[in-house]
């Protein structure tokens, strides 16, 4: 949930998500609520496909607290009982929350996080964050009226180098043979690298129990990038996943000056390859 991560100030674009779907009517629910929040847009691409329909918002602990935001979740969006009580254990140590949504096929995915970026930081302050990954995100996911769920945890390692990253990306790949998407999350990183070089890139690695997920998302924020500077390699992705290039050329023209917020990629749940681009619309003001 790096939408908490953004630079100070970035462009408030409205209604750049689709105007009669799932993303927006999230949109229209978090106006009504009344209080400050970030946005970003996504798209994913896996083999053969993109789903376009994807969308990110957070919100500081300070103005929506977690233990309201996660009866909201219940209220609003059909947050399974189970999943609820697992987020409220860990609810008073966050210092933001978020939530996502992914529509495919006439389903809607919902994802809901926690983040303890403060811990994080309070812990690099006092000289006693170690070298092992510390929690950053605390994440559920799950469809409406459907009890199941799934949880997933983001472990962070903030004083990476660009090397650094570049190892932990390759250490990914499966076993024999080359993730297509982690290819390209490296190119970008290098991209980003060069383009702001000695900037630091918040590094993740998501897993989930008992899934075949196995991925990372970096945090490319401050190196400046848009999503023009990344449209060439986003192409060569798309093109070996054989994803409709119109459909693809359609996000690349029309969002091409929006902040490369972040990429998550590797291995889903289903164990294929993938790729999600975010982009930054509305800050967060920490």
């Amino acid at each position: 949930m790096s939408v908490t991560k953004c630079v100070k100030v970035l462009p408030i674009v409205r209604n750049v998500t689709n105007q009669t779907g799932a993303s927006y009517k999230l949109l229209q629910q978090a106006d009504a609520l009344g209080l400050p929040y970030g946005q970003e847009l996504s798209f994913k691409l896996l083999p053969g496909r993109l789903l376009d329909e994807r969308l990110l918002l957070g919100w500081q602990a300070r103005d929506f607290a977690p233990l309201r935001f996660i009866t909201w979740l219940e209220q609003t969006c059909g947050l399974p009982a189970p999943a609820a009580d697992a987020l409220r254990e860990r609810a008073p140590l966050a210092n933001a929350v978020g939530l996502s949504i992914e529509a495919d096929e006439g389903k809607v995915l919902f994802k809901a996080y926690l983040e303890f970026w403060e811990q994080i930081r309070a812990r690099m302050r006092e000289g006693t964050l170690g070298p092992e990954p510390a929690l950053l995100h605390y994440g559920v996911k799950w469809l409406p009226r459907d009890a199941a769920y799934a949880i997933a945890e983001y472990r962070v390692q903030p004083q990476l180098t660009a090397y650094d990253i570049v190892k932990r990306i390759q250490a990914l790949h499966p076993p024999g043979r080359h993730n297509l998407a982690l290819g390209t999350a490296n190119a970008l990183v290098q991209r980003g690298s060069t383009r702001a070089p000695g900037t630091p890139m918040l590094y993740l690695e998501a897993r989930e129990a008992g899934s075949a997920r196995n991925s990372c998302d970096i945090n490319l924020y401050k190196t400046g990038l848009r999503l023009e500077d990344a449209a060439p390699l986003l192409r060569e992705l798309g093109a070996a996943l054989d994803v409709p290039a119109p459909v693809l050329e359609e996000h690349l023209r029309t969002q091409a000056a929006l902040p490369l917020g972040h990429v998550a990629a590797g291995s889903d749940r289903q164990g294929q390859d993938f790729l999600s681009v975010y982009l930054g619309v509305r800050a967060l003001e920490a």
